[in-house]
């Protein structure tokens, strides 16, 4: 099938912004590709090609206008798909993606490789982990609801017959 090269601009056409703390190389894993996150813009590391007849080349821009909008959370447009981009920092350190196309939701992973700074990504991760609890522990053992093991209500929780006094 003939191809051509894809509509899109070239890295050193594109400003960059401040740097983020997802800056860095990424595996996109839906197709074993690389792409560089650069201060607000992703661009390709490697070729690949997009609706069987473009062709996505090296240094060409996939995503752009990348910034944080909250803890690792991240907000760009998606150029190749045509849509918001929508990435959260997961505490593995994947970013999970969500672009809403012409043609509905797409959804894929990007896999750290490298990153340009890796405290910042560290701490990013971290601030991630606190501002989402839930992702990082189990589900709490509520047991306040059962009089039988509050140390206030009852024995004693841990099998003695005495009453606690608190």
């Amino acid at each position: 099938m003939p191809q051509i090269p894809a509509f899109l601009p070239m890295a050193n056409t594109v400003p960059t912004t401040s740097a983020l703390p997802i800056d860095g190389e990424w595996m996109v894993t839906s197709i074993g590709k690389r792409v560089r996150v650069q201060a607000g813009r992703a661009y390709a590391l490697d070729p690949w090609v997009h609706l069987f007849v473009l062709q996505i080349q090296p240094m060409m821009v996939v995503i752009k206008d990348i910034r944080e909008t909250g803890s690792g959370e991240y907000a760009g447009s998606d150029l190749p798909l045509m849509g918001p981009w929508q990435a959260q920092l997961a505490n593995d350190g994947t970013l999970n993606v969500s672009v809403q196309t012409a043609m509905g939701p797409a959804r894929y992973a990007m896999m750290p490789v490298r990153m340009d700074d890796q405290s910042a990504f560290d701490l990013a991760r971290q601030r991630k982990a606190i501002a989402s609890p839930a992702e990082v522990l189990p589900p709490a053992d509520d047991t306040r609801g059962d009089p039988g093991n509050d140390p206030g209500n009852g024995p004693d929780p841990t099998g003695g017959d005495e009453e606690w006094d608190w």
